[in-house]
């Protein structure tokens, strides 16, 4: 599948979190929230340069009844929540792919495009309602029902596509755990 985004060249004078073959580059996260009963929840996080304990977490909220909705959630203190969640690192980006966008410093959500990256992700659409009412009319067809870890895993392969990150963060989005 082809995602189509614009392209923009965007340059950071921030300082680096790691440095591959003299490219500046930043870990993305895969955040994996677990639940016995339903799918994990998967969203992207990427800490902030100047405090590796606030970053961004990229990911789509709703359910598959209702369809979802991208998310980019700014100032987003991972320690702070109760829901128990592993990271996995997915990928080394690029630093001039990934931009802070620090605003007042209080957490908010938006789905506005600051970088490269967010701007692919803007690229793939969030899944819309995907399971059916057992109470709805028609013919009765299984659904391949679409939710987060539908729309991350597309996500990941168009920001692959656009060489933002590496093939292996496809493997990676793979193997992790689905429950």
């Amino acid at each position: 599948m082809q995602y189509s985004v614009p392209t923009t060249t965007h340059t950071s004078s921030l300082p680096t979190t790691s440095l591959t073959s003299s490219i500046m580059t930043r870990t993305v996260y895969l955040l994996i929230y677990s639940s016995p009963l339903f799918p994990a929840h998967w969203a992207l996080w990427i800490p902030s340069l100047h405090d590796p304990t606030i970053g961004k977490r990229l990911h789509v909220e709703g359910d598959a009844s209702n369809g979802f909705e991208i998310a980019f959630i700014r100032n987003y203190v991972l320690d702070v929540t109760s829901r128990p969640h592993q990271s996995l690192p997915l990928a080394e980006v690029a630093d001039h792919h990934v931009l802070d966008v620090n605003g007042d410093g209080s957490p908010s959500s938006d789905s506005i495009a600051h970088d490269d990256l967010e701007r692919v992700l803007l690229s793939v659409p969030a899944p819309g309602a995907s399971l059916v009412s057992s109470s709805s009319q028609g013919p009765r067809k299984r659904v391949q029902i679409q939710n987060c870890q539908t729309w991350l895993s597309d996500a990941v392969a168009a920001l692959v596509e656009h060489g933002i990150m590496n093939q292996s963060a496809l493997q990676i989005i793979d193997n992790a755990p689905k429950n």
